[in-house]
């Protein structure tokens, strides 16, 4: 939602994982921990600041999507292609984003 994602194509390797990859970077924090350490509104803000269209259905439920809550995207993305499960073809920059 903040960062960013990959487009990913599938490897050779991926036989070992039954031809499956990460489909997303995976929370470092749950839900309710990003909520205390991240007020919504100013995440908000700061979002739209940096060129991020935000339309949220409650603060709280975007404070829970928080680009910390998240393990870094480019080290993930970067990490399955070096174990060979699939190959990065393009970084996708976030440009609206849209919580329920």
């Amino acid at each position: 939602m903040e960062t960013g994602s990959y487009l990913l194509a599938g490897q050779a390797g991926a036989a070992q994982t039954f031809y499956t990859t990460a489909h997303g970077s995976g929370r470092t924090m749950s839900r309710h921990q990003a909520k205390k350490m991240v007020q919504g509104r100013t995440l908000l803000r700061e979002m739209e600041q940096r060129g991020i269209y935000v339309r949220t259905a409650s603060y709280g439920g975007l404070a829970e999507e928080a680009g910390l809550a998240y393990k870094d995207i480019d080290l993930v993305a970067r990490t399955t292609e070096e174990a060979g499960l699939s190959r990065r073809v393009i970084k996708l920059v976030p440009m609206g984003n849209i919580k329920g």
